[in-house]
């Protein structure tokens, strides 16, 4: 699709916000309810003014000895000074650093079921260090987080969401096993109405179809009752992590925002891709919908079958959690994979897939950047760095790498915008170049570096895909897919514009106002 031709399209569909505006009507009337409880102890003055600071102090001790990263630390606390009775509240609903006790209590059995059944190879580790020497430190770094690195498999690159679906609805046509489908938003429209007249006709032909989608990520684009309206239709249907209108028990974080679709064992697709009509730019959203995803076949989407069934058991009552060990028959790959590949591939996941090591999105970033030798491209819709990312990417620019980054001239959020525009600043002062999409929304994923490995994904340059979401990508290395993620990064940035820095800082003073405040709590957005 032409990116530069006029928009004489619909505008996409207004969900159903019924649902959202019941749970927040329930959130804040229990809110209202604490505060005016709180201060209906002034008969008691001294007593409520001691339990108020004895709780704002525990709280912010608790918050102290976090591992999580100092600046998100420090917004959470100065929100506790500052507001004390409802930064207590909000903390309850938002910033603790534990995730739901039903997800809690499964994790071990999950993973005791799950991560064993990965497939390890030493000669293929060994063909790699031969050959890439200089990619070791990133293949061990996320073998140790228990991702194993795959050959014989092939790799496509999508450079748009146009083609990711005609693809992925022509390998849905043709599959006999199995269907495994997990997207953090599905949403209705052409896209959906097509989806769901393959997956019918799948269905009736005896094909499992298994549909995960994030509860929080469709709370306006689906009916409560979705599951059950798809098991009229064969499709087996469950939201992850449910949204409940409680506050302490209304998960905002912990979202599941991996998008993963695998076919027969033998095919797997992901990216930063959704089920709905704007990342097919079959509607006007925010300009043009430039994403981006990937294909693969072969061995390594044995990893992306694994990740799926990890998520799906999450998702599921705890009587229906079963052993898939019993089942490795039926969903491995069949037959072997014997077509036309290159390179390794190494397929891995963020949040409760990963008990070994944390962050291991961040941290796969940070040694891509910090070993970076000639250049470091990057595309990501959103750009809220902790200090140790800036940090990064400045001394890979004033080592002498090209460090180049583009975001989206119209932005889906514009809060997060500014706090994105407000990030340049340090990056420009330091020889980073920055670009903004200027046909519209640019949503992809992207990594690449020195010609020779790239992360195509679903992890945003953010708080939330670092340290809140469960994200998952793909580290490419030596494929072609690597040449194709740079050649379309290159088409992309011959359409945005470049960020001077000296127009940077002659922005309006009341956008300046405005990002001094959201960036203070930047690690909450």
């Amino acid at each position: 699709m032409d990116s530069t031709s006029d928009y004489n399209k619909p505008r996409r569909r207004k969900g159903n916000y019924s649902r959202l505006i019941i749970s927040a009507i329930f959130v804040l009337f229990q809110i209202v309810f604490l505060i005016w409880a709180f201060f209906s102890l002034n008969i008691f003055a001294l007593t409520s003014y001691i339990i108020i600071h004895f709780l704002t102090a525990m709280t912010a001790l608790n918050i102290v000895v976090d591992k999580r990263k100092a600046s998100y630390k420090i917004a959470w606390i100065t929100v506790l000074i500052i507001i004390p009775i409802f930064g207590l509240i909000c903390y309850l609903m938002w910033g603790q650093p534990h995730q739901s006790k039903v997800l809690k209590r499964r994790i071990p059995i999950i993973s005791e079921m799950t991560i064993p059944l990965y497939k390890w190879n030493p000669q293929t580790r060994s063909r790699l260090v031969e050959q890439y020497p200089e990619m070791e430190r990133r293949m061990v770094h996320l073998n140790k987080a228990g991702f194993p690195i795959y050959e014989n498999t092939a790799t496509k690159y999508f450079a748009i969401g146009d083609e990711y679906f005609t693809a992925l609805f022509d390998d849905i046509k043709k599959a006999e096993k199995f269907i495994f489908l997990e997207y953090f938003i599905v949403s209705s429209g052409n896209i959906l109405d097509e989806l769901m007249e393959i997956l019918s006709e799948k269905a009736r032909e005896g094909v499992e179809i298994k549909l995960l989608y994030d509860d929080m990520g469709c709370i306006s684009t689906l009916p409560k009752n979705f599951p059950a309206r798809m098991k009229q239709y064969g499709i087996q249907a469950a939201a992850f992590n449910k949204a409940r209108p409680f506050v302490n028990n209304f998960y905002l974080n912990y979202r599941n925002h991996q998008k993963i679709c695998v076919i027969d064992g033998n095919i797997a697709y992901t990216g930063g891709v959704n089920i709905a009509d704007e990342y097919a730019n079959l509607v006007e959203a925010f300009g043009h919908w430039k994403d981006s995803g990937i294909r693969l076949e072969g061995d390594a989407v044995w990893s992306m079958t694994i990740m799926f069934l990890q998520m799906w058991q999450y998702a599921r009552d705890k009587n229906e959690m079963i052993s898939y060990r019993d089942k490795l028959h039926e969903y491995a790959p069949k037959p072997p994979f014997h077509g036309e590949k290159a390179g390794f591939v190494q397929p891995f996941c963020n949040g409760p897939c990963n008990q070994t090591v944390n962050n291991t999105a961040e941290h796969m970033y940070m040694q891509m950047i910090n070993s970076a030798r000639n250049y470091i491209f990057i595309t990501t819709p959103y750009l809220v760095l902790d200090n140790e990312m800036q940090t990064a990417l400045i001394i890979a620019a004033q080592s002498g790498v090209d460090v180049r980054i583009i975001t989206p001239s119209i932005p889906d959020k514009k809060y997060v915008y500014l706090v994105t525009n407000s990030h340049y600043g340090r990056l420009l002062e330091a020889g980073v170049k920055i670009y903004e999409y200027t046909p519209g929304f640019i949503h992809a994923k992207n990594l690449v570096t020195d010609d020779t490995s790239a992360i195509v994904g679903t992890i945003n340059m953010d708080f939330r895909s670092f340290f809140l979401h469960y994200e998952n990508a793909v580290w490419l290395c030596g494929t072609q897919s690597v040449s194709d993620i740079k050649s379309d990064f290159l088409q992309t940035l011959a359409l945005s514009k470049q960020i001077e820095y000296n127009n940077w800082k002659k922005r309006p003073i009341f956008m300046k106002i405005k990002q001094r405040f959201l960036n203070f709590f930047s690690p909450m957005l």
